[in-house]
């Protein structure tokens, strides 16, 4: 099941008369990882717009490429042979600058798309370490507090006991 907002906002958990986790915790967890969901859909958006823009980039600079080519073609045809000479050299210029500028478009684009998958994967490590060791706190507590419960239960049950020793005495006297 994959995991999306509505399913952390619309998920009840049952609850156990004993055993069971506080139920405000566990709420106030499930609304502390919406809340980096939600931040990281808005992170998301906005790459996507990084890459769409990106690629608005390099179709501009491949029509401006195209208008070059068509337009130092036109420019051969139209001139006498003597030009040709420097419209060649013109139009290998030009060509020259349009791939340069489009191999940096597209290292650019290429760079920051690793750039983003690379911080994203190392932000998803980071959460899940941190809830993973977030969980193992919360049952380390809880074990804690069960055997803290458990404790009292017994201590408690020794001093009920010898009141009711001592009550049994006191009734022996009496």
């Amino acid at each position: 099941m994959a995991l999306t907002l509505d399913t952390i906002v619309n998920k009840v958990f049952t609850t156990v008369a004993t055993g069971g986790y506080d139920r405000n915790e566990v709420d106030d967890f499930l609304d502390e990882i919406l809340e980096e969901m939600e931040n990281r859909e808005k992170d998301t958006e906005s790459l996507k717009q990084q890459i769409t823009d990106l690629n608005a980039r390099l179709t501009e600079a491949k029509d401006q490429l195209a208008n070059a080519q068509t337009a130092a073609a036109n420019a051969a045809n139209a001139r006498p042979v003597q030009e040709d000479i420097h419209s060649t050299e013109s139009f290998e210029l030009v060509m020259n600058k349009a791939r340069s500028m489009y191999d940096d478009i597209v290292s650019e684009a290429k760079n920051k798309a690793e750039g983003i998958i690379s911080n994203a994967n190392a932000e998803a490590v980071n959460m899940r370490t941190a809830a993973q060791k977030q969980i193992t706190d919360l049952s380390d507590r809880l074990a804690s507090l069960r055997r803290q419960t458990t404790d009292y239960y017994e201590q408690l049950s020794k001093v009920i006991e010898k009141q009711t020793e001592s009550m049994t005495d006191l009734k022996r006297l009496l």
